[in-house]
């Protein structure tokens, strides 16, 4: 039986026109006795894939953990807020 590709959410990648985040579920990725992993790619124009990890389940907890680690780090960092050049809350200046 070939592998299962479920999709489980699609949504806009940030500061990009038109790139996506796929997720998908996907039964049976290296053939008939192999566990299902989660799939997380970025489509280029909705269309073309560019990149994809693939995740089997066993991971997805040390998985969600450093992507809270990811983010604990990136919030630590101090940085200006958008605009704040423009002393405006929207590009244009004040």
């Amino acid at each position: 039986m070939p592998s299962k590709h479920i999709e489980v959410k699609t949504f806009k990648l940030a500061h990009s026109t038109d790139d996506t985040v796929r997720i998908e579920h996907i039964e049976k990725p290296y053939g008939e006795y192999s566990s299902p992993v989660v799939s997380i790619a970025i489509f280029s124009h909705g269309k073309t894939k560019v990149s994809e990890v693939e995740i089997p389940y066993e991971n997805i907890g040390e998985f969600f953990k450093a992507l809270n680690e990811s983010v604990a780090l990136c919030d630590s960092i101090p940085r200006s807020k958008i605009h704040d050049e423009l002393n405006s809350d929207i590009g244009g200046g004040a």
